[in-house]
């Protein structure tokens, strides 16, 4: 697993190595086992790498090969499928690393290799001959990759702290990508000024001066899956899971997951103790817990203790060694700026980097490499169908929407049926008239400034609904009516690459077996109604793992809640965060873009119960403690800014 970075020029000017070098020094945290740069002639290209795989200990970077200079950082997953089609000696090029095997492909198919490769990745392809560069980022975007363009040069890095090392870079904030960053818009651009993010599945080719850019894989693409049989389709999900989790499996220590009580990390966790297992190997499943005692509030239909389900699953492997790590009364706040130094940008979900980070901390004492994880998968495994009831409405089909809605009412009773039928019926609805159904109802989506930190004044002009009209982004949050289209919006508007990545500063590479792009795409090729039957959702996983989850599990009694103890740490943090509150007041850009004066009023009327209501978890969780952590950031970015 590596960073890389590099600086191509179109002025004729000559790079300074001291620059590629202090380039290489930002990025060695994220990997310390191996820095190269190289020069040549108006180009520079540096790598640094982590070892996480066998064929890592052959990776030498930047490939060379023919008229291709290459670095590349990430995984590929078909291996063997690449050798064969790049007629390769199998014993030779089973031992090489990912970097020279793309470096081949590279060669062989110049961009068309990347309609060829699979995995996580991002990369550089540096042409001397044709003074031509190329990056690429994977469809499903595991791997960051950032650019700077100036008229006399164009410079890219996994990170931007890489970028500010180049002499004449800018170093400040977007003002627009940081309000869409609060107001949660999908293809939210880097929240730093002139620095753009490549986004997943995108090529550029810079040729001159000239740069474009291209989808070269866009995810959707794949043809619809339709069986005679329902069986078929369990047996397909089972084909694409093995060999998803087979492929992260390959590893150059020992192998951990997270584990939670829900579908996605306990499925990952079985799939990978039942691989191991047969090649003689354990798997460290970690589940993250409150504090020993922790009886507080938690939301409807959660529980805020998740160690002892995720203990069952354990149980049934027993090549399986479970750790439940249990808070220890921390804030939020705490690593806040440590976290921000480590992503180059503001953290989504500030309170779950603890026991994140946490974990990732155990998992480094004990030598491991590999951390699984599910996170994407209730838009891929898990899908819960829901959607498919207002698709069935919408289309008229009002007997088997009936049935649907009785029999989900009937396995789900804590939900009243007139609330179901509103549901399923507000998909239609103008969003207007949703929005006033949801304002009136507290539901997340009445109102933006209940759960984003932007100013007032930034609401009142109009720009930011103007930007999620143009990206047909429903603020209202209606529900939807169409599942394939509900989960490609959802995967667009989340870029996972750096999140992933920062895992890279304590030793481990994060993968996502969920998140295979022909899994993902396997699952949205499929009729909703293979997820959503007869009351079920998650009905097509919860046939497949029938016989391996306990009962609890499959019967989904109740979602986990992550860090369910966040307030309570938080509540006892109010002087720090009053403290950043005043400084934020003094921060120009900061008072320009917050709400400050709504954060203040939240902190000066804390509650003292009422943490299981939705209207104050938007409010603290949400707004307060994403608002603070933008804030945090404006001021990294922007120290000076006053």
């Amino acid at each position: 697993m590596s960073a890389i970075a590099g600086i191509v020029r179109f002025d004729g000017q000559a790079l300074e190595r001291n620059v590629l070098q202090r380039m290489s020094s930002i990025l060695a945290p994220y990997g310390r086992d191996a820095q190269d740069t190289w020069l040549g002639a108006g180009a520079g290209l540096v790598r640094t790498l982590l070892r996480t795989t066998p064929e890592d200990q052959q990776d030498r970077q930047p490939v060379a090969l023919g008229d291709c200079q290459v670095v590349f950082a990430g995984r590929l997953d078909n291996r063997d499928e690449l050798i064969a089609r790049l007629a390769l000696d199998e014993r030779l090029a089973s031992r090489m690393a990912d970097s020279e095997l793309m470096a081949q492909a590279c060669q062989r198919w110049d961009t068309q290799a990347l309609e060829r490769v699979e995995g996580s990745y991002a990369l550089a392809c540096w042409q001397p001959q044709r003074r031509r560069l190329w990056l690429a980022r994977d469809v499903m975007g595991g791997q960051p990759l950032f650019w700077h363009r100036q008229s006399g040069f164009l410079a890219f890095a996994s990170w931007p702290k890489a970028l500010f090392c180049i002499p004449g870079v800018p170093r400040s904030v977007d003002e627009q990508s940081v309000l869409e960053h609060l107001a949660l818009l999908p293809g939210a651009g880097c929240v730093f000024k002139d620095i753009h993010r490549l986004n997943p599945g995108e090529l550029m080719l810079v040729e001159g001066d000239k740069v474009s850019t291209h989808v070269h894989r866009r995810l959707g693409s794949g043809p619809q899956v339709r069986f005679k049989r329902d069986e078929e389709y369990v047996e397909a999900l089972h084909e694409h899971l093995q060999r998803a989790v087979s492929a992260c499996l390959r590893s150059s220590g020992p192998v951990a997951s997270h584990l939670s009580s829900g579908f996605d990390s306990s499925t990952v966790t079985a799939y990978a103790a039942r691989q191991l297992a047969h090649r003689g190997e354990r798997l460290i499943a970690y589940t993250a817990a409150p504090r020993e005692g922790f009886a507080g509030p938690v939301p409807r239909d959660r529980h805020g203790d998740e160690s002892q389900l995720a203990a069952q699953l354990a149980g049934r492997f027993d090549n399986v060694d479970h750790v439940i790590l249990r808070s220890s009364g921390q804030s939020p706040l705490e690593s806040l700026e440590q976290e921000i130094d480590e992503l180059d940008q503001s953290p989504v979900n500030p309170c779950n980097t603890l026991w994140m980070r946490a974990i990732e901390r155990d998992a480094q004492a004990r030598g491991c490499k590999v951390m699984l994880t599910g996170q994407m998968g209730n838009m891929s495994i898990s899908y819960d169908g829901y959607p498919y009831m207002a698709s069935l409405w919408r289309k008229g089909r009002w007997l088997q929407w009936w049935h649907e809605l009785c029999a989900y009412q009937r396995t789900h009773p804590q939900w009243r049926k007139r609330g179901l039928v509103l549901r399923t019926v507000g998909a239609s609805m103008p969003a207007w008239l949703w929005k006033r159904i949801a304002i009136r109802r507290g539901e997340f989506g009445g109102e933006l400034d209940q759960y984003t930190a932007v100013n007032p004044q930034q609401l009142t002009a109009g720009w930011l609904q103007q930007r999620a009209a143009a990206k047909d982004w429903d603020l209202s949050y209606r529900p939807w009516h169409d599942g394939r289209a509900m989960r490609l919006a959802v995967f667009g508007r989340l870029d996972i690459g750096s999140a992933l990545v920062s895992a890279n500063l304590r030793g481990l590479e994060m993968r996502d077996p969920t998140c295979d792009r022909r899994l993902v795409e396997f699952c949205l090729g499929m009729p909703d109604s293979q997820f959503l039957r007869d009351g079920q959702p998650r009905w097509l996983l919860r046939r497949l793992m029938a016989d391996v989850l306990p009962e609890e599990i499959l019967e989904g009694r109740g979602k986990g809640y992550q860090f369910a103890d966040w307030y309570e740490g938080l509540s006892a943090d109010r002087e720090r965060l009053r403290e950043q509150l005043q400084q934020l007041r003094q921060h120009r850009r900061a008072a320009q873009l917050l709400d400050l004066t709504a954060l203040e009023e939240l902190l000066e009327n804390w509650p003292e119960e009422g943490w299981n209501n939705m209207a104050t978890i938007q409010r603290y969780r949400l707004k307060l403690l994403r608002g603070v952590a933008m804030g945090s950031f404006i001021r990294y970015a922007e120290p000076d800014n006053r």
